[in-house]
């Protein structure tokens, strides 16, 4: 049975429309028109609102007073705050992961990166983004730490905005591709301060990156 017969309306639209944002579907900077995305779902406008407000609380979705609803869109300074927390948050989470980590844990990373693998060599992007996903929310869930991955899935929404712009530069992936396995290699290795250091550069890598390309968007428009 579909999990998702279990979810009120407004969850599956909530879904729904989550889905179509992390995908790109909805990118950045596009305006919710209520009345084309009720058509679109066969859903009636008022369950439409509530799952766009709860994306807004969610910080996926900027509310514009007096112009509607946008999905959001991040400054270069927004990126920077984000991605620090993140380098943060999910160095110590990898510190943490070291000490708990199984050879099961292990084979299951491996499986990610070789997921991650195959879908860059058949340009897959979306499958590539999951992988990448998927890698990241492993090793908080490794941690065994509760705030620490609750804090982490907090972010991950939004994360998830910026991961798509930064997967379209082909420099990003090719370099991250080759990062992961590196620090596969620290975890296999039990190496903490390793694993930390190469998780904070890959992490900090891609917000120097995504940074780089709103700047210089920035200053084409202008």
């Amino acid at each position: 049975m579909d999990k998702m017969e279990h979810y009120t309306l407004h969850q599956r639209i909530y879904y729904k429309l989550r889905e179509l944002i992390e995908s790109g579907k909805l990118p950045g900077g596009m305006q919710l028109d209520e009345r084309t995305l009720a058509q679109e779902l066969s859903v009636s406008r008022t369950p439409l609102r509530e799952a766009i407000a709860s994306l807004v609380e969610e910080g996926l979705v900027e509310r514009r007073p007096y112009r509607g609803n946008f999905v959001r869109t991040f400054t270069a300074k927004q990126v920077n705050d984000l991605y620090r927390v993140r380098q943060t948050l999910e160095g110590l989470a990898i510190r943490l992961a070291v000490s708990n980590i199984t050879e099961d844990d292990l084979e299951r990373i491996r499986a990610i990166l070789a997921e991650a693998q195959e879908a860059l060599e058949h340009d897959d992007m979306a499958a590539y983004s999951l992988a990448d996903q998927r890698f990241h929310e492993t090793i908080a869930l490794l941690s065994g730490n509760e705030i620490l991955i609750e804090s982490l899935n907090r972010l991950k929404r939004q994360i998830q905005i910026v991961r798509i712009g930064a997967n379209r530069d082909p420099q990003v992936v090719r370099r991250t591709a080759l990062e992961r396995p590196r620090i596969l290699s620290a975890l296999e290795a039990r190496d903490a301060d390793l694993a930390t250091r190469l998780l904070e550069e890959h992490i900090d890598g891609v917000r120097r990156s995504v940074v780089a390309l709103i700047e210089n968007t920035t200053i084409a428009t202008e």
